[in-house]
């Protein structure tokens, strides 16, 4: 007999940039392709998880632009993160900018982040649901780096809302998550697109969405700051490039230039997640419609 080959996503990080994988999502509900389990990491794990407590691309954007127009969101000044330089800024506001930088770097050289623990926990308190795995209505796993161990930990039980703060937790920016004798930051750090976890739910395929693999273009590197971005950026990349490897197809939505840090692009983010599965539509329906054969006792 033969069966449906089990398919998985696995969405990566990107921060802003990975709302895209809400237009991926979207698209596959549109043309009806399955997703029978998800892996996230970082913002892959929050679009993923509440997708998989409850699958449907309209609750999910719901949920997720309720967060962008909420206080909580506003009051994390998460926009401030970016690159806000531009010819046509004034001198005062260039000055109000140098002067949140320098409080910035004295904040994450000072304490462990530079949102505290209260933040982090009203932050995802609003996104994800308190909720386990085993409430979800397709399975899904997530990541997080332990900082202690230098290996990776992937999530398949306990709750779901912890989980995804760890793998979230950027380093320098939100507080590591105590779990144990772990000490859990972002698993984009070591796994920036979870394709072997997505194989360890039971996926006989895997598709993996690469939000954030666009290395870009090098900029002035004036301080060790900035060397040391550029390096990490270059090593992020080329990880994100490798994990890809593995899995049977890889979905790249294209990126319009905005920073990580800027949300206010949302829909033209969607857009582009749809636009990056309908490129590949061909080959993304040949994938999932291939099945396997199953031996049975009469064999």
């Amino acid at each position: 007999m033969f069966r449906r080959r089990k398919v998985a996503l696995a969405l990566g990080g990107g921060a802003a940039r990975g709302v895209a994988h809400i237009g991926v999502l979207e698209a596959f509900e549109k043309h009806g392709l399955p997703i029978d389990m998800i892996a996230g990491t970082s913002m892959g794990a929050i679009i993923g998880a509440i997708y998989a407590l409850e699958p449907s691309v309209a609750v999910l954007k719901d949920r997720f632009q309720a967060y962008l127009a909420s206080d909580v969101f506003k009051d994390t000044r998460f926009d401030q993160l970016g690159d806000q330089n531009d010819e046509h800024s004034g001198m005062f506001d260039r000055l109000l900018q140098l002067a949140w930088k320098s409080l910035f770097y004295t904040l994450v050289v000072t304490r462990q982040s530079y949102y505290g623990k209260s933040a982090s926990q009203q932050n995802f308190s609003f996104m994800i649901d308190d909720l386990d795995f085993e409430d979800t209505r397709i399975p899904f796993c997530t990541t997080a780096l332990d900082l202690i161990s230098g290996q990776e930990v992937v999530f398949t039980s306990g709750s779901l809302r912890r989980a995804v703060s760890a793998s979230c937790a950027i380093p320098g920016l939100l507080p590591p998550v105590r779990d144990g004798g772990r000490m859990l930051v972002d698993g984009g750090w070591i796994d920036a697109v979870p394709v072997a976890p997505a194989f360890g739910l039971g996926a006989d395929v895997v598709i993996a969405v690469d939000a954030a693999s666009v290395l870009d273009p090098c900029r002035d590197l004036d301080s060790a700051l900035d060397i040391i971005g550029r390096a990490d950026s270059i090593a992020r990349w080329t990880l994100s490039t490798e994990r890809c490897r593995q899995a049977h197809l890889v979905v790249k939505p294209r990126q319009n230039g905005s920073h990580w840090a800027d949300f206010s692009q949302f829909e033209e983010a969607v857009a582009a997640g749809v636009a990056a599965v309908e490129e590949q539509l061909p080959a993304i329906k040949r994938l999932v419609s291939r099945k396997w054969w199953m031996p049975t006792l009469f064999d």
